[in-house]
């Protein structure tokens, strides 16, 4: 796949605080590939270095073959940026927000306005254009920011927390809105903390932690390599010695979800629940019992560790 970024051995810090540690990955055109990471592992960082808006200590970063430090008039033309914070203007009207942007990135403004009436459309916004942006919901100010990304056409777009207090329904419309724009060629960097977010939308991905690269492949080969099933089971009485209770069975770890409910994780569970349910029902009464792959969730926790980050 051709290349539309390139980070290399990248490195910054900020005083004493390393926010990206020797990070490398390449982004294919056309693709969408994900950021993801524990709050605080260097995510916006990343984003920060490909637009150029930061400068890295080491290594070097390519956006479409081209230097962002060395060429940041010709990238920032060719980039869309929507930030974390939704930064459009709350006492503008959704077509002046997106003049004020045409003003600064767009040099031909001959068909401007049929842009702006396309994308206003395409994002469900066309009959609220002139109302102050301030009575928008949270989905129509992040509709309305990746509509602006996408007055100039951009060929990248940098997404940073896409659906940041979006309800359920914005959010999937926004995944709908990435996903056409990527069918139209548009390459997506995003950078997300939700599971379920980084599965339905993400090619590709990578997880940082302390501004290193630690894992990254597809969603599912990332599920894959855990290599182990999850069976979660509720008993009357309570399994007090999980540990002892299940010797024979070579469970990889065990932890409680609830007082009465334990959950086991082991490799080919399929093959073991049948000996499983006969060793439990000597001493036990199973009131459920359920038998999950792993998600995205697990592969995040299984590199990052469950412990609370500040």
């Amino acid at each position: 796949m051709e290349s539309a970024i390139s980070v290399q051995s990248v490195y910054r810090r900020f005083g004493d605080l390393v926010a990206v540690d020797d990070l490398s990955f390449e982004v294919g055109k056309g693709e969408i590939f994900g950021l993801l990471g524990p709050n605080g592992a260097g995510k916006t960082t990343t984003i920060n270095l490909i637009t150029g808006m930061m400068k890295q200590q080491k290594g070097f970063v390519n956006v479409l073959g081209h230097d962002p430090q060395k060429d940041p008039r010709w990238i920032h033309q060719r980039i869309g940026l929507v930030p974390q914070e939704t930064n459009v203007y709350s006492d503008l009207n959704a077509v002046d927000n997106l003049w004020h942007h045409a003003a600064l990135y767009c040099d031909d403004l001959t068909s401007i306005n049929i842009k702006m009436e396309n994308l206003l459309q395409l994002m469900s916004l066309w009959e609220r254009r002139n109302d102050p942006v301030r009575t928008y919901s949270g989905g129509m100010k992040r509709r309305l920011a990746l509509a602006r990304a996408l007055l100039h056409e951009p060929e990248v777009i940098l997404f940073d927390e896409p659906t940041l207090g979006v309800d359920v329904q914005g959010r999937h419309v926004l995944w709908e809105h990435i996903k056409q724009q990527q069918m139209e060629g548009v390459t997506f960097v995003v950078s997300t903390n939700d599971m379920s977010e980084a599965e339905v939308l993400c090619d590709r991905l990578v997880i940082i932690d302390y501004g290193r690269a630690i894992a990254l492949d597809t969603p599912e080969n990332l599920k894959s390599t855990l290599a182990r099933d999850f069976i979660t089971l509720k008993t009357k009485p309570p399994i007090l010695n999980p540990v002892e209770f299940f010797s024979s069975f070579g469970i990889q770890e065990f932890s409680r979800p609830g007082a009465e409910t334990l959950r086991l994780e082991l490799a080919n569970a399929e093959s073991l629940v049948g000996d499983l349910v006969s060793l439990i029902k000597k001493d036990h009464q199973i009131e459920s019992l359920r038998i999950a792959r792993p998600t995205l969730d697990d592969v995040f926790l299984h590199y990052t560790g469950r412990g609370l980050r500040e």
